[in-house]
């Protein structure tokens, strides 16, 4: 069996209208330009290994907005598969960077349309500058939590299994990725814990809501509604990322207050990224599933 080599980039774009720059690196090994991108770690999403990858070869930090495309190549008897996330500057400080990269440059997107030395990095250039740049919110089904029937305490306390809270501080990396700057939960103990990882780690702290908590869906489901109004209302003034943990017999009611699709149940600990289109009043969503 062909062995599949899983690996994560991101173009990172500045600069605005005619004068966007694209961060490209030359790496002496390979005599190339181009973007930078690496292999994925054991349990890290794909997402990580972008963020971390740009960091390593040219000393940037970065946050991601969207998924770009996937392109797969043979090298030697393996196949590499990279996905591609459009980027942008977490910060203008630079920092250490590896020796797999000896130049680290801006270029204007024109140049390195024609000078990148791969076909594939110019395809993904071009569609990262057609793609609109929308601020994502999270919706996430809580990690892992103990059987209903291994609990005789209150339902709402129900804690996270030990696999749980390993899918709580893996979903850290991820929220961090993307710059998520606001968080919210049912108040069930499941469902803040599976954010406190990274509430603590950024020092944010989390909304609680108790019209999001199963018991409280199921006695006033128009209190989801009105829960989730005022939560869009503050994820679209907000200048960064939101993210709202909930549970699986409320997530379609929570997913319908965007007009979503709910044919896709979230397992424990996974995330739908929605990516509102204020025009059609719709969203694109991408699924990211636990990685534990």
């Amino acid at each position: 069996m062909t062995r599949i080599i899983n690996a994560s980039g991101a173009v990172v774009l500045r600069g605005h209208a005619d004068h966007r720059e694209v961060l490209v690196v030359h790496r002496p090994a390979y005599g190339d330009w181009s973007l930078p991108k690496g292999k994925m770690l054991p349990d890290e999403y794909l997402a990580v290994t972008a963020v971390r990858e740009v960091g390593e070869e040219t000393g940037h930090q970065i946050r991601l907005l969207r998924p770009l495309s996937t392109a797969s190549y043979p090298v030697n008897s393996h196949i590499k598969v990279i996905q591609w996330w459009l980027g942008e500057l977490a910060t203008d400080e630079v920092g250490t960077r590896d020796n797999e990269a000896d130049k680290v440059e801006w270029w204007p997107t024109s140049k390195a349309a024609r000078d990148l030395s791969y076909d594939d990095d110019v395809q993904t250039l071009v569609k990262a500058l057609r793609e609109p740049v929308t601020k994502p919110l999270f919706i996430v089904r809580h990690a892992k939590a103990m059987n209903r029937k291994q609990w005789q305490g209150r339902d709402a306390d129900r804690r996270l299994t030990e696999r749980g809270r390993r899918q709580a501080i893996a979903l850290a990396g991820l929220f961090d990725a993307f710059g998520v700057g606001e968080l919210a939960s049912s108040s069930s103990t499941r469902c803040m814990k599976t954010l406190t990882p990274y509430a603590s780690q950024s020092g944010l702290e989390i909304r609680a809501f108790d019209a999001l908590s199963e018991e409280s869906a199921e006695a006033n489901p128009k209190g989801v509604r009105k829960a989730m109004a005022e939560l869009a209302e503050l994820a679209r003034s907000a200048e960064r990322p939101m993210a709202i943990c909930g549970h699986r017999p409320v997530l379609p009611a929570m997913f319908n207050f965007f007009g979503m699709d709910t044919d896709h149940p979230l397992r424990p600990g996974e995330v739908a990224i929605l990516y509102p289109d204020q025009v059609n009043h719709s969203a694109q969503t991408l699924y990211i599933a636990p990685r534990l």
